[in-house]
């Protein structure tokens, strides 16, 4: 049975006229770097890459439910008005990069949050591709009002989902092999690859992308020596 998944949005912190001078406030984010959330009864935090930058006005995380798990247990019960404890980490090398290269974006599950915060932040239009792997797509399919405005907006290109437990692809892997041409000339073009998901899923899909580009010569080693793979793995 798949654990109850929610995308929860929270306001920023209100922050005095002395913080703001001194620059001791919340601080600057966006979309891949961590919120640590420190749950009640516990001092170790739990980190969730943030799918929402500063400039958006909010904090946003997808947040998971693990049985017995403490933290996203509190999360994901959660009322309005309540808060949490939490701080800011950065997290530099798992960034889309600027520029106008395309970008191939992979996630399942979770994994598409902070890549739904890059797309939002797209401002500039430049190509994105979003591979998105999950269960169904009638309880999984998240972000999925938000994909079709993005769409109308030029944020998002192209979007291709695989689904485990429906029709087509089951796998985010299998849904890049499908498109293994597109995504070998979009890569040897100079595309930007970026990975969000399981140790499984990214796995496979390193696997996936060595087959596809080894006629090219690249290979995702390559790609991450030259900065256009980056991956944020959980």
């Amino acid at each position: 049975m798949q654990a109850p998944t929610s995308i929860l949005r929270f306001a920023l912190p209100r922050e005095s006229l002395w913080q703001r001078l001194t620059g001791h406030g919340f601080g600057r984010f966006s979309a891949g770097d961590l919120l640590g959330i420190v749950p009640d009864g516990s001092e170790l935090p739990r980190l969730y890459s943030l799918a929402s930058g500063r400039r958006d006005g909010f904090i946003e995380i997808v947040v998971r439910k693990h049985p017995g798990g403490l933290c996203s247990g509190q999360l994901v019960g959660l009322e309005p008005g309540q808060t949490v404890r939490a701080f800011l980490r950065r997290h530099p090398d798992f960034k889309p990069g600027s520029g106008h290269a395309p970008l191939i974006l992979i996630g399942a599950g979770t994994g598409v949050g902070p890549l739904a915060g890059f797309i939002r932040d797209n401002t500039g239009r430049r190509p994105v591709h979003l591979f998105f792997g999950m269960r169904h797509p009638d309880s999984d399919f998240l972000y999925d009002r938000e994909l079709i405005e993005w769409r109308a907006q030029g944020r998002l290109e192209r979007l291709t989902t695989a689904t485990s437990r429906a029709a087509g692809p089951p796998y985010a892997q299998d849904a890049l092999r499908a498109e293994a041409t597109p995504v070998a000339e979009a890569i040897r073009s100079g595309a930007r690859v970026v990975v969000c998901g399981g140790q499984g899923m990214a796995r496979g899909v390193s696997e996936a992308l060595e087959e596809i580009l080894a006629p090219t010569g690249l290979t995702p080693a390559v790609l991450k020596e030259e900065g256009r793979y980056v991956e944020d793995i959980y």
